[in-house]
């Protein structure tokens, strides 16, 4: 058990149920469970990741993380606070320690916008600032191109258009809007799929050294193991909602315990066990 001071993220008995339409009016509405009592905590400066075929829960997970949505029960406690008992007003505030990046580079940013409106829009409300006062436009103009140039981008990127850049470049800004109020976790959702795989290298490599630069913790979603292996310190197994095994990555990648497991890394080249 990690010790309490080191914890950043304590989730625990996580469910989420959705709602099924009726199929008619003599029909009884159902549910399903997306996920299902899934416990787990995450040590600062470290990386979690969660794998599973698709529907097995990941996206879920992601957002009750994020506190997108709230769970049906079960508590996601960040830095010691239960993120879905706070008001808005602070669940705000709070936001700005954990940020997301999405899978796609292409519809995550806003084409209207230029990168210095996108990569500066969490800074922009007074809420995700210490102080509670607003950031001037050249703070502001100042932060993002810091930002910028730590994803290995230039501070001239600023003034173009989401379409200007390649897939690669894109998902740069991304992490770029993600880094900017300096969070203590990022959760990433398979944010290297829509990628070339010489891209994702870049991409993965990045994420790496801001990691050890800033002592980031990642929660990595991905259904490529491969990724994950590289990427993280300890893994989550998801099948149907459920947690089937959890342990250090070199335990699930050389010793699966679960069929399900040991499935998924016979399905994956160079890592079946």
């Amino acid at each position: 058990m990690i010790s309490s001071p080191d914890i950043l993220l304590d989730v625990q008995h996580l469910s989420q149920q959705y709602a099924l339409p009726k199929a008619s009016l003599f029909a009884k509405a159902g549910h399903i469970q997306a996920l299902n009592d899934v416990s787990f905590q995450l040590a600062a400066g470290k990386s979690m990741g969660v794998v599973g075929e698709s529907g097995s829960g990941k996206s879920t997970l992601a957002r009750l993380v994020m506190a997108l949505e709230k769970p049906t029960q079960g508590k996601v406690m960040f830095k010691g606070q239960d993120l879905n008992a706070l008001p808005q007003d602070a669940l705000r505030r709070a936001r700005s320690d954990f940020q997301m990046v999405f899978q796609d580079p292409y519809g995550s940013l806003d084409p209207r916008q230029k990168v210095l409106r996108i990569v500066s829009e969490p800074l922009s409300s007074t809420l995700n600032n210490p102080s509670g006062q607003a950031l001037s436009p050249q703070d502001l103009k100042d932060r993002a191109a810091q930002a910028l140039t730590e994803v290995g981008l230039r501070a001239s990127d600023l003034d173009k258009y989401p379409h200007e850049f390649s897939g690669g470049q894109r998902q740069r800004i991304a992490i770029a809007r993600a880094l900017i109020t300096r969070p203590s976790l990022i959760v990433a959702d398979e944010p290297v799929s829509a990628l070339d795989v010489s891209v994702q290298a870049q991409v993965l490599n990045l994420m790496m050294d801001l990691q050890e630069r800033y002592g980031l913790s990642y929660l990595f979603v991905s259904h490529d193991l491969a990724v994950v292996n590289l990427m993280c310190d300890d893994v989550l197994v998801l099948q149907h909602g459920q947690l089937v095994e959890a342990g250090s990555a070199e335990d699930i990648f050389l010793r699966p315990q679960h069929p399900y497991t040991q499935e998924l890394l016979s399905a994956n080249t160079g890592l079946s066990h």
